[in-house]
């Protein structure tokens, strides 16, 4: 529940606020009818309740731009590992891979070729990680990822205000949000492959079946 907790402020609040906030500053007309002498408990609750739902809108736009981006790149990283092309992992770990697959998810045979259904199997790599209690900081990363992911979107969202509001007759500007925007989706492609990297790591580390039952 902590991390679910961690994810919901960084990956919705944090970037729906961001957006909320631009829109208050473009368009000052529409944040009027928010607009008061103070901020009380109550407008503090909704606006909260505004920037989570925006947020939710904000990283569905994410999700299109993550689909365009990591296809650039040959699929998410942890589709590399798939291919048996993850830089991240060295290739003795690359070999072992397949039989600590069968050990300690019954799958196999299974191959690094390139597969489509591999992320079926990161799925159940995760689900074996987080049981043994080791998915920590594979967590954390991800939650980053989601974090940039939305700061990125809601830049993109931003650049779009900026354009719309001033047209080209403050440059700066637009530069200065597109500077924001390169900046947290190359946050976001390095926090996707520490945690594809991490999973790996914390999966390839975890005890042989046999071991965790002796007595």
């Amino acid at each position: 529940m902590k991390q679910f907790d961690f994810y919901e402020f960084a990956g919705l609040v944090v970037p729906g606020t961001t957006v909320l906030v631009a829109v208050a500053s473009t368009f000052p007309a529409a944040a009027s009818a928010f607009a008061g002498t103070s901020l009380g408990f109550g407008e503090a609750a909704v606006g909260a309740v505004l920037a989570y739902g925006v947020g939710h809108v904000v990283q569905a736009l994410g999700n299109l731009l993550e689909i365009a981006w990591w296809r650039l790149h040959g699929g998410m990283p942890s589709d590399w590992v798939g291919r048996g092309t993850a830089h991240f992992l060295n290739a003795k770990q690359l070999e072992v891979l397949p039989s600590k697959i069968a050990e300690h998810l019954g799958l196999e045979g299974v191959a690094l070729d390139g597969s489509p259904r591999w992320h079926g199997i990161t799925r159940q790599i995760y689900a074996a990680v987080a049981a043994a209690g080791r998915a920590g900081r594979v967590d954390i990363f991800n939650g980053n990822y989601g974090l940039c992911r939305g700061l990125a979107s809601a830049f993109f969202v931003i650049a779009v205000l900026v354009i719309l509001r001033l047209g080209v007759s403050r440059p700066s500007a637009l530069l200065l949000t597109a500077v924001a925007f390169v900046l947290a989706g190359w946050r976001a492609h390095r926090f996707g492959v520490h945690y594809a990297r991490e999973l790996y790591v914390q999966f390839l580390q975890l005890k042989d079946p046999g071991e965790t039952t002796r007595v």
